[in-house]
């Protein structure tokens, strides 16, 4: 089966500074069996379930001189036992050795001679939990299929056995064996040939897609051409730094709804809050907002044939504005402008791109873009990618022992060296941040910082909720008529970046980027038929008076506004009764207990 054009470009700009592996930190309790793991069960376990990932058996054939895209065919030399690994942490094993042992199993790269995926089992953490760490290449998998791999690695029920219930295949269909000898030249030839052809029919859907674009006049404030640059945007080098935290999905679901926005525009302002304070802090925060890259799914129909299917958005994160209410309804106000122009653009228009040039030539253009650190010079494209991904909605188990957090380390570059990236689990949202080791040397001081942005949020919302007679509804079924409770959850499906918070096992997995018309029209059809509240514009930063994203939608625009609200978004319960509730912490290995 021949890979796709994005599948091949990560393997083609792959370097030992570059690595494009992802990982999945799984953490386990396995306090009764004191924090061990027994590892021949669980090889027999895992061996039991790879035949429903086919893709985790198969290799690469690469084409001659990388003139043509590489194969995948079945590794007749396969040994579960070369991609199972085991690791011990250092005394107290809180989460700094925990992540010290992650950032340094990424690092290397993986072989190419076998299928590109390791796992590890790592124990001694505090408190009888154990890790598990699925390394697997970006060219297999992006973050909706690996998101559901995991209901096929961990079980649903804690006494599960090997016959445990089917599960839908996350692998790619059979294709046709690689071409051989001078078919393979041939074949190489042929693609180098068409090159100039293929490039000239991407710039023409390019021109299309910007025309189309433009006809829905939010063109500029969806593709910023000012973006700031950051200590982000400098060349990286072969060490990475990473940590992790965990935020209530309940917490999340409050806001949204207390502000009429969308889940994933929740997301984005507490990573953009976290953002604000570090830089900030060492008197590096720019007067022009950061703008993060959020992964988009590109998938028709919700069929998928394994790899990569995705394309991309970017996001003002309106980090020019001091409070983080305000804060939020601009990015949900950036969040619509950019889906509707990527919904105009079309969803294929990175695929297309990624298909144009050889192997060959792209692995010698990211060469060239290494070695001369044009990262340096270049304008910068964009601050951070900010991708979240929808993961099971029921506790899972490995071996009877229950899950606790799933934790993502992503990819980063040159002038793309800071990776956040979420992953919900049941009631939780599970983020990783992964960046360059000198450009953030305390990565869970912004992990810490982005747990406590949504608390600022919350106690927000509080002070937006009136005090409620009778009955108050449950937090998750704010702001929806009784009778819509089901809707409701389907609903924050519609539309936001790398994942959506549906049920996975309904097909797979749903991304929430797919863009649905109220999404791009705006907070819902709710808001439309309800008043508005008006909500004075809040003090504002140094930085009121700079432009947003694009310069037509500048944060002095905003500012002026105010903010508006749906009645039929507020929050329910009163305030009061709310701010009894825990507040949202970092879960997992604790903040706490490091």
């Amino acid at each position: 089966m021949k890979l796709s054009g994005l599948d091949s470009a990560f393997l083609a700009l792959e370097s030992q500074e570059w690595p494009a592996h992802v990982v999945c930190l799984t953490i386990v309790d396995a306090s009764d069996t004191g924090g061990r793991v027994d590892r021949a069960a669980f090889e027999r376990r895992l061996a039991a379930r790879l035949p429903r990932l086919p893709l985790l058996g198969r290799k690469l054939v690469q084409g001659p001189w990388g003139l043509a895209r590489p194969h995948w065919v079945e590794d007749p030399d396969f040994e579960l036992a070369n991609h199972l690994h085991r690791a011990t942490l250092e005394a107290p094993g809180g989460r700094r050795e925990l992540t010290a042992m992650a950032e340094e199993i990424y690092r290397h790269r993986l072989p190419r001679d076998r299928p590109l995926w390791e796992w590890w089992i790592v124990e001694g953490l505090e408190h009888g939990r154990v890790a598990h760490m699925w390394k697997v290449h970006h060219a297999c998998i992006d973050g909706r299929s690996g998101a559901a791999m995991q209901e096929i690695f961990f079980d649903a029920d804690p006494d599960a056995s090997l016959a445990c219930e089917a599960v839908p295949v996350v692998a790619p269909v059979e294709g046709i064996e690689p071409p051989q000898g001078w078919q393979a030249v041939r074949e190489g030839a042929l693609s180098l040939a068409g090159t100039p052809v293929r490039v000239g029919r991407q710039l023409g859907r390019l021109g299309q897609g910007v025309v189309q674009a433009a006809l829905t006049g939010r063109l500029g404030r969806a593709l910023p051409l000012n973006v700031p640059r950051t200590r982000y945007n400098e060349p990286i080098g072969k060490r990475r730094s990473y940590g992790f935290c965990t935020v209530s999905l309940s917490d999340v679901k409050l806001v949204k709804n207390a502000f009429g926005v969308k889940v994933n525009d929740v997301v984005l302002a507490i990573v953009a809050g976290a953002l604000r304070e570090q830089l900030d802090g060492l008197g590096e925060l720019p007067d022009r907002q950061l703008i993060a890259t959020v992964p988009v799914d590109a998938t028709r129909g919700g069929e998928r044939a394994g790899g990569n299917m995705i394309t991309g958005m970017l996001v003002g994160l309106a980090t020019d504005v001091a409070e983080p209410a305000e804060r939020l309804l601009c990015i949900h106000e950036n969040s619509n402008a950019a889906k509707a122009v990527q919904s105009a653009m079309g969803g294929e228009l990175l695929t297309g791109l990624a298909e144009t040039p050889p192997p060959a030539l792209l692995g010698l253009l990211g060469g060239l873009y290494r070695d001369a650190q044009l990262a340096s010079v270049l304008p910068a494209l964009c601050n951070a990618t900010i991708s979240n991904v929808p993961g099971p909605r029921t506790p899972l188990y490995a071996h009877g022992q229950k899950v606790e957090a799933f934790h993502s380390m992503g990819i980063i570059a040159d002038g793309f060296g800071l990776f956040i990236g979420g992953m919900s689990y049941h009631d939780q949202i599970d983020i990783g941040v992964l960046a360059d080791k000198e450009a953030l040397p305390d990565p869970f001081a912004l992990a810490d910082s982005i747990v406590e942005q949504l608390n600022l949020l919350l106690k927000a919302a509080d002070e937006l909720a009136p005090e409620q007679s009778g009955h108050d509804l449950p937090a998750d079924r704010a702001g929806v008529p009784v009778g819509e409770a089901e809707a409701e959850a389907v609903a924050d499906a519609d539309a936001d970046a790398d994942g959506a918070h549906a049920p996975a096992a309904r097909d797979g997995a749903r991304f929430e980027a797919e863009v649905e018309p109220e999404s791009v029209s705006g907070a819902g059809a709710a808001a439309v038929s309800a008043p508005t509240i008006k909500v004075p514009a809040p003090r504002r930063s140094r930085a009121a008076g700079t432009s947003g994203a694009g310069g037509g939608s500048g944060s002095g625009e905003r500012s002026g506004k105010g903010a508006t609200m749906s009645a039929a978004a507020k929050p329910a319960g009163s305030a009061a009764a709310r701010r009894g509730r825990p507040k949202s912490r970092a879960a997992g290995v604790e903040a706490g207990r490091a």
